[in-house]
């Protein structure tokens, strides 16, 4: 109930009065929310789901960490993370990607101003060549939860 209380008193300060209240003894676990989204399980686009590849080559995963101001658009952070993987296939001699899968992670503070977010994508898939093109877009992409704004990527921290 206290902390209840606090964090009513601590959000009036800040959006009414413009002061900002620190308090020292605060778990990093109660400092930030977090927004997840997920494709689920992995999966195949339909179009390349029927069809057979000529080789199939190793799973590979791509990791990018963005710092995000004003808003995050998930859908085009997790495109680009794709885009990320697919030229790593590409550089393996695979066309097209298969049982895709990625995960979708924003966190931002609870208690200040929240137009700054922190958004780590994890994005695997199978390396593959096949007679057919790439999709060229995430699987179930309509489940990225984003972040109502107008976003603006301040920075770019691709993992392989």
């Amino acid at each position: 109930m206290v902390q209840v209380c606090t964090r009513a008193f601590t959000d009036f300060c800040h959006n009414h009065l413009a002061i900002q209240i620190h308090h020292a003894h605060k778990s990093h676990a109660l400092d930030t929310e977090r927004v997840e989204s997920s494709s689920g399980p992995a999966r195949t686009h339909p179009r390349l789901a029927e069809l057979k590849p000529t080789i199939v080559g190793p799973r590979v995963e791509h990791k990018d960490e963005f710092t995000c101001k004003g808003g995050v658009d998930a859908g085009r952070l997790v495109n680009l993370a794709r885009k990320g993987l697919y030229s790593t296939a590409k550089e393996m001699g695979g066309n097209v990607l298969l049982e895709e899968k990625w995960d979708c992670e924003i966190r931002y503070p609870r208690s200040q101003r929240r137009d700054q977010f922190k958004v780590t994508i994890h994005y695997s898939a199978t390396v593959a060549r096949s007679c057919w093109p790439d999709a060229q877009k995430p699987v179930e992409i309509e489940a990225a939860k984003g972040i109502k704004g107008l976003m603006t990527v301040i920075d770019r921290h691709p993992e392989f």
